[in-house]
């Protein structure tokens, strides 16, 4: 008869030996859940992500490279595919056929953000600028991350006058993405009011970035301060002979430049980049007396034999002409060396 209670006290030992396994597995589970449920979920289409931000820093050559690479694995993405030809057609922006392809584009989608950022750059650049102010503040409205759109704006506003605005609107660009390119711009606003010392310190955040340095080069020229325009110089042409520095993807910008008549001339190829800093830190030297050693930096730049020395030259041109008009004591010189090389 002692069988019974033997057996009886061995199932309950075993069944509460499974309840802790049970308790355990369950608990277990839970935790489990939980720390899932507190992880950032994963962004299913990650590459139309980094594609839709490209586009909206204006990094257009990215964007295209990230959307071809998500049709590569998913050719039926349609957000790929339309943003694959948003990038494409916007690298037309020159040419002829420009305006043909973004109308088409808002035939299709007039609500597209990018496809009114495009339109306002095209009217921008045809001397409609109301109209290429009313697109890019649509495309805002559209899109709130699109840092390009303040970014035009404030370069339409400085070629106005209204360097107030511009001045809002490339800090609206920064605190969305504050890239070289924007910093720079805004660092330009400053100059035009001659707020130096601003300037030069927006530049001076932006590192291996060659552009901010021949701009600051400006400001020293202004400032008589000719060896440290030099310095400033030097470092910009050290960083476009680094092939790690230029493979950055703000260094594979173009560079812009406004031209006293309104003109806007873009440096796009690095060879037509070192070309400019050439002339520049030649400028200086010249300036500063060292003849032989301008002399040196013209034929480096000759070297290089680029395809548009006719628009670096008027660069530069006009580079020195406000130099002249800023400071008197500078005109003979000038006038000398663009004889001699302009």
């Amino acid at each position: 008869m002692n069988f019974l209670p033997k057996l009886w006290n061995y199932i309950k030992k075993i069944s509460l030996a499974v309840a802790i396994i049970v308790a355990i597995a369950v608990g277990g589970r839970i935790a489990y859940l939980y720390d899932v449920s507190k992880k950032p979920e994963v962004v299913a289409d990650q590459l139309i992500v980094e594609g839709d931000n490209a586009l909206n820093m204006g990094r257009y050559a990215d964007a295209e490279r990230i959307f071809e690479a998500e049709l590569k694995s998913n050719g039926q993405n349609q957000q790929a595919a339309w943003g694959l030809r948003l990038a494409q057609i916007r690298q037309l922006l020159s040419q002829s056929g420009f305006k043909y392809a973004i109308d088409s584009l808002y035939q299709e989608n007039p609500d597209d953000a990018y496809v009114n950022l495009f339109l306002g750059e095209f009217y921008a650049a045809n001397d409609q600028p109301d109209k290429a102010i009313q697109h890019y503040n649509q495309a805002i409205e559209q899109n709130t991350k699109l840092a390009e759109a303040h970014y035009d704006l404030s370069r339409l506003y400085n070629q106005q006058g209204n360097l107030g605005t511009a001045k809002v609107e490339s800090l609206k660009a920064i605190d969305i993405s504050p890239t070289p390119k924007y910093r720079n711009n805004l660092a330009a606003v400053y100059f035009k009011q001659h707020y130096y010392e601003e300037a030069i310190r927006e530049y001076g955040i932006n590192k291996e970035y060659p552009l901010s340095s021949l701009e600051s080069a400006k400001i020293y020229w202004q400032l008589k301060y000719l060896s440290q325009a030099q310095s400033y110089q030097k470092q910009a042409l050290e960083w476009l002979d680094d092939e790690t520095v230029m493979m950055k993807p703000e260094n594979q910008e173009a560079w812009y430049f406004e031209m006293p008549t309104g003109k806007v001339i873009e440096l796009v190829k690095l060879d037509e980049k070192k070309s400019y800093a050439y002339y520049c830190l030649s400028a200086s030297l010249y300036l500063q007396g060292d003849k032989a050693k301008a002399e040196t930096e013209v034929q480096k730049l000759l070297d290089l034999k680029v395809a548009r020395l006719a628009d670096i030259k008027a660069l530069l041109t006009a580079d020195l002409d406000a130099l002249a008009q800023a400071n008197g004591s500078f005109s003979e010189q000038i006038d000398a060396y663009k004889q001699l090389y302009l």
